[in-house]
Order: C-alpha cells, then structure tokens, then sequence
C-alpha cells in the first residue's frame, strides 16, 4: 500500500512523522514491514507527545459590556464615617463579557477584574466546556514589579559623564533590586542606581513576561468547538463599603420637616466599575472569615544613601496669615434694622455693601422621582440606587436613596433622673429630640439604613445647623427618635424632702423658661431592691424604666413627688 490515510492525517500535528513521509515521497520508495514499524514508532511517540503539543494557549475576554455591583456595609460599623484606606465592607460583582474561543483547550483571562476579588468564590456562566481551574494573576504591571523582574537581566543605561557632562548609554545588569536601592553592574563594576547626583535614567531590552497591566483573573477551560458568546463572571471582591447620611429641613410651621436621604459608596480598589447598576444590603451579615493569601512584595525604591534628614532640609519661607472679613448677604440689611433698636447694638452701614437689585427668582425645578422601594432579601433590605453610577476606585460617591417631604414630628424634652438611696440634689437641662414614626401615615413607611443626619432650619433666609444626630437601623413601624443636644431653657431638678432608713422622698421640679408650652418626659432610674411606691402623677411604663410626661407652661415650673422604698 503506497498510501496510509491515517498516517498522514496524524503527520499534520508530527512534525518527525511529516519528515519520513516526506522523505519516502521524494525518493519514491515504498516502505517495507520494518519501515512502517518505524514509522508506527514515531505515531506512538506524537501521541505521546501530543498534550505538550496541545498546551493552553491564552486569551482575553473583552472589557465588561455590563456591570452590576451588589455592596455590603461593614459588619462592625453600625453607621459612622467611613475610612476610605480601612473598608471593611465587599460586593459582589457581576460582569458581562464577550469572549471568542477557539476550539480546543484554552487559558481565559479576564482583565480588569476588582483587585480585592476571592478568586474562590468566581463562578463564570456561559463557557460549554465549563471551568477546569481558576487562578489570580497578582503580578501587576508597576515599576517596581519590572525592576524586580529585570534582576540578572541586562537594561540599558542612559546617564550624564561626570567629566565631561554629556549623555552616554552603557549596559548594565541588575543585581540587586529592594526597598534600599538598585545595584547594577557595568564594565567600571559595581554600582548604586542615582547615587552620581546626575540625571539617569534607563530602558528594559526585554518585555515584561508575567507581568499584567491590570488585575487579571485567569480560568483554564476546553471548548469543543470555537465559539463567541456572552459570557457572566460573578465574584466576591473586598475593599468596598457604604453609609447612609440624611439631612432634614425643619419647615416653618414647627411641625413637619422635609426629610433627604443619601448613599455614599466608597471603592478602595483600583479598577472603577463604571455605568454598573448599583444595590446595597442593609442589616448585619454573619460572614465567616476568609482566610487570604498576601504575596505582598516589597517595593523597590531608586534611592542612595545616606539620605538627608528633616532638620537639614531648609523650610521655605511661609506666608502670612490674613483675616478675612466674610460677606454677610443682602438679608442682613433687613436682620440689621430689627436690631438697631436695641440697647448696646451698633453698626457700622458705610462698610456694608450695596444692596443687590430685585431679581424674579426661578422656580424651582421639579422634584426628582422618587426611588424604588427597598427589597426584602431574606432577613436583609435591598435598595436599587435609581441610575446607573460609577463606583471610582480609591474614592467616595454619594447618589440619592430618599426623598420625603411633608414628614410629621413632635418636639419634646426628656431627661433622666436618677432616684437611688443616699444620692445628692442634682440639676440637669433637658435634651431636645424630634420624634415621629416610620409609618406612611407619617409620609415615611420604609426601612431606614442607619447614618448620621444633618438637621437645618432656616434663619433669617440662610440654613442653619441645629443638630448632627445618628440613626440607627430602623425598620417600618418603628419609632424614630433625633436627639438635638442640650435645651437651655428647660431645667430638671431633684432633691431629697425625706431621708428614712429604707424610705426616702423626693422631688422633682421641672422648669420652662420658653416662650411656649411644652411636653417633657422625665424617665426615674432607681437602684436594686429600691422600688417607686408612690408618685403624685402616672408613670408610663413603655421602655426599661418608668417615666412621667408632663406638659410645662411657658415660664412655669412643674413639681412631681415620688417615694422610693427598699421592698
């Protein structure tokens, strides 16, 4: 048989076997049992052989065509400021790419993946070959990395002749590179890099193999046919965080205010999510600890030695300080006039500013939609942020959660006396709190992330702070309570009127130097076996001790008695 089809069809991927066949069709010989055993050897060893010649080959997955990022707040951060270099929050980030694989097995690399990514917990949908192993590329591109990467290697060296001032260009090899400097090695021997005070500077003559200008995920996968699909890749990253901060207008009629809620998202990685639609999870996740492996190399830094130190450093010369006078508004002038005829108020009208001309104002515009309603997820709350949004890497962003006016509220005062044997008279102010519910009859309904709040009213037309109090978690139905601070007009007293052995009686005075009628709630802590026998007014019992509410006239006092005995 002149001819052996399977022999030539295996020839193709045998560049020994092509050889032979090659060979015996130039000679036009025809092979004889103890040539085609041969020729049976060298297949056996091709298909031996033949893994290495089907070794992965790489390639890259296209740029998210889609984003979608899912954060969690850190467990142990119950509102407060977020700390963009410490975040203890992560997500979960989903990404739709294109990918074209030829057929056959193939390394999938997936660039620009967040650098805070668990590669165990990647999981790629849409591969038909399915996902054989997973890996994260963590040597990334940066000076340091191609310093460390040239050591033993040849760069070439462009620096400035000491004699002679002119550039030159010399080849050296890189024999030490760390966080203490670069050493290389010349023909004149041994020497530190930017140690001359000259200028130098240098190339690298070889490419950056290993290297990646971007955090990359790799998966090993076998397709048996070339395709081009969408593929997904979901995975967990760490380094992110969020926070809810609210700010509420207090409306003229003391009675409603207009409430505004804002998410800040912080990225403490490189790589931006952009256009990614954005949720995040309120409520604490039990999240067991994942256990990470740092390879962390050190950076290289082209320094010499000994280096200056601070107090040798010569400071330049500082400028001045200058006092500004700040620029009060043309509502002032109005402010001013009220004020002139008060005793011990002057000013000074040749340094105010001309008065501005009358305008028409704008309207204003219309009020944005409003967002769409949080989501249960299992025990926790889901929020969908309306638009799409860039989540910036190494930064912070705030994008609208709520948007409530016309919200109901009550101001009242409380205050905690304590009514324990053998205590001393006491004096204390009041605390203002703005109460209401999170109801819809309350124009609220929602659950509340916790955050900080920004409470403002307006004061002779300029917003003015009035408080800064946190919120916690706050679920539909609950009560909400802001706490303003210390309330100056409105006093709490109490003194002890009779001292027994296991009897006391005291008296609790209530003082409201306002202009207006108020409601104040004062709670009575007692001690141990020391019970309230007896009270002049009802106690309400809604919380871990008793308390009475009393309504004070303005500039009146209210005294309550009680008795406390060791039962």
């Amino acid at each position: 048989m002149s001819q052996n089809p399977p022999m030539l069809s295996l020839s193709k991927h045998c560049p020994a076997l092509s050889a032979g066949w090659t060979f015996a069709a130039r000679k036009g010989q025809s092979f004889d049992k103890l040539g085609m055993v041969g020729l049976g050897l060298m297949a056996l060893i091709c298909i031996v052989a033949g893994p290495k010649a089907a070794a992965a080959r790489d390639v890259a997955a296209s740029d998210p065509v889609d984003t979608s990022v899912t954060i969690y707040r850190a467990p142990y951060r119950n509102g407060g400021s977020i700390q963009l270099n410490n975040l203890g929050g992560f997500a979960v980030v989903s990404e739709t790419r294109r990918v074209t694989i030829p057929a056959g097995k193939h390394r999938l690399r997936f660039e620009g993946v967040v650098d805070g990514i668990i590669p165990a917990s990647a999981i790629v949908a849409g591969l038909p070959g399915g996902v054989i192993e997973k890996n994260q590329d963590s040597a990334l591109l940066s000076p340091s990395a191609l310093m460390r990467a040239a050591r033993g290697k040849v760069i070439t060296l462009k620096r400035t002749d000491p004699k002679t001032g002119k550039p030159v260009v010399v080849s050296g090899e890189i024999i030490s590179a760390s966080q203490d400097g670069v050493i290389f090695k010349t023909a004149a021997g041994n020497e530190a890099l930017r140690c001359s005070g000259l200028a130098e500077t240098f190339r690298y003559d070889t490419n950056a193999q290993g290297l990646s200008a971007r955090p990359t995920l790799s998966v090993l996968t076998s397709s048996p046919r070339s395709i081009t699909a969408m593929v997904t890749l979901t995975y967990i990253a760490e380094g992110f965080d969020w926070s809810a901060n609210y700010t509420a207008q207090l409306n003229p009629d003391g009675r409603t205010l207009d409430l505004g809620g804002w998410i800040t998202l912080a990225n403490g990685n490189s790589i931006s999510l952009g256009n990614a639609r954005t949720q995040i999870v309120a409520g604490g996740l039990n999240r067991a600890y994942v256990a990470k492996f740092i390879n962390q190399q050190p950076q290289v830094i082209a320094r010499c030695w000994p280096q200056q130190r601070t107090h040798e450093v010569p400071r330049k010369p500082e400028r001045p300080y200058e006092l500004v006078s700040p620029w009060l508004g043309e509502d002032y002038e109005m402010y001013s006039e009220e004020m002139d005829g008060i005793a011990g108020f002057s000013r000074n009208k040749s340094v105010m500013p001309p008065a501005p001309m009358m305008v028409m104002a704008a309207p204003p515009p219309p009020p944005p939609p409003p967002p769409p309603p949080p989501e249960q997820l299992g025990d926790l709350k889901l929020y969908r942020v309306p638009q799409r949004t860039t989540v910036a890497a190494m930064g912070m962003k705030q994008t609208r959660l709520i948007e409530q006016r016309g919200v109901p509220y009550e101001r009242i005062y409380t205050a905690r006396v304590d009514a324990y044997p053998w205590m001393r008279d006491d004096s204390r102010n009041a605390v203002t709190v703005l109460r209401t519910s999170n109801t819809k009859a309350n124009q609220l309904g929602l659950p509340l992330p916790s955050g900080s709040f920004l409470i403002q009213q307006d004061q002779w037309g300029r917003a003015m702070m009035v408080g800064t109090p946190d919120l916690r978690d706050t679920a539909e139905g609950e009560k909400v309570e802001l706490r303003l601070g210390s309330a100056p007009d409105v006093t709490i007293s109490r003194k002890v009127v009779l001292r027994e052995s296991k009897n006391e009686k005291h008296e609790i005075a209530v003082a409201n130097a306002g202009d207006q009628a108020i409601t104040v709630e004062v709670e009575v802590g007692y001690l141990g076996t020391w019970k309230i026998a007896e009270s002049s007014q009802p106690l309400k019992k809604d919380g871990a001790y008793p308390k009475f509410v009393l309504t004070v006239p303005a500039n009146e006092t209210v005294t309550v008695g009680l008795t406390v005995k060791e039962q």
